[in-house]
């Protein structure tokens, strides 16, 4: 596709699904490029994100509706087919505002643009107007008493049925499949909740402070652009979700005039959050990322949120860092690399693509970055191992096999950082949030430097 094609948000829907179909990388990644190479208008671009997402989430109920309405079966299908049909089905069963007519109409015409022959336009709208007859049918056949389907691969949900019991996994399962709310976090250098919730009431946005964070809003009826929201551009808040706020407490308390160092800093989320922890106590903070576009981004949301302040930013690995540093920190927070099973209610391509063999893979760097990261602490230092993953492999596993190897460090109950009934969150000691808690799953563990090591 050239630069100068216009896609409409069904058809860039359809390339995009059909590509993550073919190739196992991150969603987000697809469609940005789609976005790059091709001309779709503003309007078109949300309408397709939101039925990209939905598509994924409800995968598994598609599935079963298109085989029942299919006399062969959807696997057989042509590639474009297949999506067109997914994308088409989502909005007639999922999306009430968008008349049955325009999302049959709209998948043909993607189909005509994508120069299908015509016998599959004909397919492709008798098969969705078959289901706009059958839609009280579909429903039942995907929402049967007791067996409900989850819209995750079998082998995860049996991995967290044994490891969370049955009723935690269908609640994760569930969870995962409602479209996310925006969460923000208010920037205590600029404002505060109540004045950031103020600022969109004055304007009709419907928030609400959350439950967990202190300085947190939910936005459950938002769906625009962030950019939009009243506040952005003066950097009044970011987008962070409750767990990821409450994870950066576990650095506390902030040792005054000490270094911290935010070691996989991403585009800054956690490194904003730290820098509010750390206000007032005269504690600096060095971020590192070796990945180019994301050191623009923190670029980018520390102008915004943090103008006055110049964030000491690494370009290049832990490793390196570690090479060309004699500094040492007080506290470290490593938000390691995983395989983000926690996060698959925001990100449900993860769900799809992921293989068990993954979690393997990951511990092996995420130990190889905690190794490194514990050669950079003072004496009586506290590192802080996180990931947004909820697997042993990747957890608790990670702790364990570091601690074998280390034996100056200890493990500290991450219950004691938390008050006012957030101990719900502790599991054996670590902060490790379910998504059906009203947040995103989460894994935290804090590691103290022995005085003495």
């Amino acid at each position: 596709m050239t630069s100068t094609k216009q896609l409409s948000a069904r058809l860039a829907a359809i390339e995009t699904l059909r590509i993550l179909k073919k190739e196992r990388i991150p969603v987000k990644l697809v469609f940005d490029k789609l976005l790059n190479e091709c001309s779709i208008q503003a309007n078109d671009r949300q309408l397709a994100n939101n039925i990209i997402y939905g598509v994924l989430r409800n995968q598994e109920s598609l599935d079963r509706m298109l085989q029942h309405l299919c006399n062969k079966h959807f696997k057989k299908l042509d590639p474009f087919v297949y999506q067109a049909l997914n994308v088409g089905l989502y909005q007639i069963i999922y999306l009430d505002r968008i008349p049955d007519s325009a999302a049959v109409n709209e998948s043909v015409k993607a189909a005509q643009a994508a120069r299908l022959p015509k016998r599959l336009h004909g397919f492709i709208n008798g098969v969705l107007r078959n289901s706009t007859r059958k839609r009280d049918e579909l429903l039942m056949l995907v929402n049967k008493p007791g067996k409900p389907v989850l819209n995750h691969p079998d082998w995860l949900v049996k991995r967290w049925t044994k490891r969370f019991g049955s009723e935690e996994s269908l609640a994760v399962c569930q969870q995962n499949n409602r479209q996310p709310s925006l969460i923000l976090q208010s920037n205590s250098y600029k404002t505060d909740r109540d004045a950031l919730l103020q600022t969109f009431t004055d304007v009709g946005i419907i928030a609400d402070k959350c439950i967990f964070s202190t300085t947190g809003l939910v936005l459950s009826d938002f769906h625009g652009s962030i950019t939009t929201l009243p506040g952005f551009e003066d950097g009044l808040f970011q987008v962070q979700d409750q767990g990821a706020q409450l994870l950066c407490q576990l650095l506390l308390p902030i040792h005054g005039q000490g270094e911290y160092l935010d070691a996989c800093a991403g585009v800054g989320g956690k490194s904003s959050t730290l820098l509010q922890l750390m206000k007032n106590s005269g504690a600096k903070l060095t971020a590192i990322e070796p990945e180019k576009g994301r050191q623009e981004k923190f670029a980018q949301n520390m102008a915004r949120l943090h103008p006055e302040m110049t964030i000491p930013l690494f370009q290049g690995t832990l490793q390196e860092f570690s090479d060309q540093t004699s500094k040492r920190f007080h506290g470290i927070l490593l938000d390691a690399p995983c395989s983000g099973t926690g996060v698959t209610g925001r990100h449900p391509d993860i769900r799809w693509n992921r293989r068990e063999e993954d979690f393997a893979k990951y511990q092996e760097t995420q130990l190889e970055l905690l190794e490194k990261a514990a050669t950079l602490l003072t004496p009586d230092g506290i590192l802080v191992y996180a990931t947004c993953s909820l697997e042993e492999e990747e957890n608790e596993q990670v702790v364990e096999e570091f601690l074998k190897k280390h034996l100056g460090f200890s493990v500290e109950d991450c219950g004691e950082q938390f008050s006012d009934g957030k101990n719900n969150f502790i599991r054996d000691g670590f902060f490790a949030p379910l998504p059906q808690m009203g947040m995103d799953g989460f894994f935290g563990a804090r590691l103290r430097k022995n005085s003495t090591t």
